[in-house]
């Protein structure tokens, strides 16, 4: 596919020759702030894009961090705690689970500041 290359045009002869055209190249000129005002748009959009993206980015990073330490304080937590003889009744071996994880708990959150 070949790609046809349009010649500079330099600002001082787009002026002059501005300056000497007729009221006929009102829309020329009209579209051509469009043109200029959509590029402009389209670099502020790829600049926020790209700022999205890093933030995106740190975003998960920070999701993975705070997953990783989920698991760690989770291995913790089931290595602290005492295994609950399951032979004995469901509602009474629940209910001393539970206080023994809220104690565990508790321990745990005072080791961290």
């Amino acid at each position: 596919m070949m790609c046809e290359v349009m010649p500079t045009i330099s600002e001082d002869t787009a002026l002059s020759q501005r300056g000497s055209q007729s009221s006929a190249s009102d829309p020329d000129s009209h579209f051509e702030q469009l043109m200029v005002n959509m590029l402009d748009e389209r670099d502020r959009l790829l600049d926020t894009l790209r700022e999205t993206q890093e933030s995106l980015g740190m975003a998960q990073q920070h999701l993975q961090d705070v997953i990783y330490d989920r698991d760690s304080l989770q291995r913790q937590l089931s290595s602290a705690l005492p295994q609950i003889d399951r032979s004995r009744d469901g509602a009474l071996g629940r209910r001393h689970m539970h206080r023994v994880s809220v104690m565990a708990l508790t321990e745990m959150l005072d080791q961290y500041p």
